[in-house]
């Protein structure tokens, strides 16, 4: 027994020292590895990917300069790079640091600039390959610019008989401060507060707004990017006008006596407009006149009239999606002739003074009538009024030119087209001075 248990101890003995022996063969030959590794083969490759490209403009060129990065078209790139197997491990995505190269830039725009790396960790890295290498960038100087406001509620209308002018609501307070890139300020034409807000409003309405729009010159929009606004959002006060729809009907302002103004025919378009008011004391009217002279009713006859102009001095505002109306003289049926008038069938009335006489000096006068056809070729020279209404008259020369009227009393739808003078002379009456004459100032009813 006793030499079985020594033999025992034995085997245990060598097969620790054996064990032992073969864990420091191991370990050398990792450490010849090593060696041989780090002699023959002292560096390695790396692909890093998702690095972080930092856009810091400051204490560069640009910076004093005032720029500041608006745009940029990269946000991370990748390397792929050589460093030492000691260092392999070091290098990661936080250690590395990519930014943009802004050499020399001292003025706003858009440039193509290369693209930067370095270690944070004092690693040391080679043959370093950048991907993308270069970055397009926008600078531009930031600067703040106020804006007029005008509102825009395209969801907000009013109830029934009631109606919204845009240009009638307000903004509290009336600008806003943009802040942005130079150049986009400078595109900037119109700036609207907007609200959004479904509504029908039957009396005045306050409310704030939901964003802000901005317009070229030429309308388009413009992008509120990059842009921030001081007051971030205004109180808009809404009138609720008062509206009706309102006729417009033809007068003729100087007819003469007893010609019948409803021989003329006219087309007017539109034939109405939405009118509307906010002061409660202001009547919208069932009709609008618009005004016309006999002598402009030519044949042919047209004229535009602006709505706006009708509307001078009032409280009352046009709604319709038109400012300018059309009348027009329907002439069908209708002729014109010329008729010659001598001026012994031309009459002066309201002499200025009782003490002087006025005479016609013009001898002939050509008058141009209108009128139905059938009627117009049987008028004569002699059937024609023609008259020169001395009232109101500067007579302060001996002769001076006076305006005529010409008027049918034979027919009620004759008129004349015809805006002329003709030439008077003014002479002292017989057995009066100059002295009298002076000292009298009354008005006759005709003199002639």
């Amino acid at each position: 027994m006793s030499i079985l248990k020594n033999i025992t101890k034995r085997n245990i003995k060598e097969a620790r020292s054996n064990a032992m022996l073969l864990l420091i063969a191991f370990v050398c030959a990792i450490a010849s590895w090593f060696i041989i590794a780090m002699t023959k083969y002292p560096s390695d490759s790396k692909h890093i990917s998702n690095i972080p490209l930092s856009r810091d403009i400051s204490g560069t060129a640009a910076a004093d300069s005032g720029l500041s990065v608006i745009e940029c078209n990269v946000d991370h790139i990748s390397v792929s790079l050589d460093c030492s197997r000691t260092d392999y491990n070091r290098i990661s995505s936080d250690s590395l640091k990519a930014s943009i190269d802004f050499k020399n830039i001292t003025t706003p725009g858009v440039y193509t600039l290369n693209i930067k790396v370095e270690s944070t960790n004092d690693a040391e890295i080679s043959n370093l390959n950048i991907s993308p290498s270069t970055v397009r960038v926008e600078l531009d100087n930031y600067e703040t610019k106020a804006f007029v406001l005008k509102a825009k509620v395209p969801n907000i209308s009013g109830g029934e008989n009631k109606a919204i002018n845009s240009a009638d609501i307000t903004c509290e307070p009336g600008e806003v401060n943009i802040k942005g890139p130079a150049s986009k300020l400078a595109s900037i034409a119109e700036c609207y507060a907007v609200s959004n807000l479904e509504k029908t409003l039957d009396s005045s309405y306050s409310l704030n707004s939901d964003e802000y729009q901005l317009f070229s010159e030429d309308g388009t929009q413009i992008s509120s990017d990059k842009l921030t606004f001081d007051p971030p959002i205004v109180n808009m006060n809404i009138p609720v006008l008062t509206q009706k729809t309102v006729k417009f009907v033809p007068q003729i302002v100087d007819a003469p006596s007893g010609f019948d103004t409803d021989c003329l025919n006219f087309t007017i378009t539109p034939e109405t407009a939405i009118l509307a008011t906010n002061n409660t004391e202001t009547k919208l009217p069932d009709k609008i006149d618009l005004k016309l002279r006999i002598s402009e009713l030519d044949i042919g006859f047209s004229k535009d009239v602006l709505i706006s102009n009708l509307l001078m001095g009032t409280n009352i505002t046009n709604m319709s999606d038109t400012d300018t109306i059309n009348i027009s003289l329907n002439s069908e049926g209708l002729a014109s002739r010329d008729l010659t008038v001598t001026n012994n069938n031309i009459h002066t009335t309201n002499a200025p003074h009782e003490n002087y006489d006025y005479t016609v000096l013009t001898q002939q006068l050509l008058v141009k009538i209108v009128g139905p056809a059938d009627i117009v070729n049987e008028v004569t020279a002699a059937d024609l009024d023609v008259e020169v209404n001395l009232l109101g008259a500067d007579d302060s020369m001996d002769q001076f030119p006076y305006a005529v009227t010409v008027s049918c009393s034979k027919y009620n739808n004759i008129w004349s087209v015809t805006s002329s003078t003709v030439n008077i002379k003014k002479t002292l009456k017989e057995g009066m001075t100059t002295q009298a004459a002076a000292g009298s100032n009354t008005t006759t009813t005709k003199t002639g």
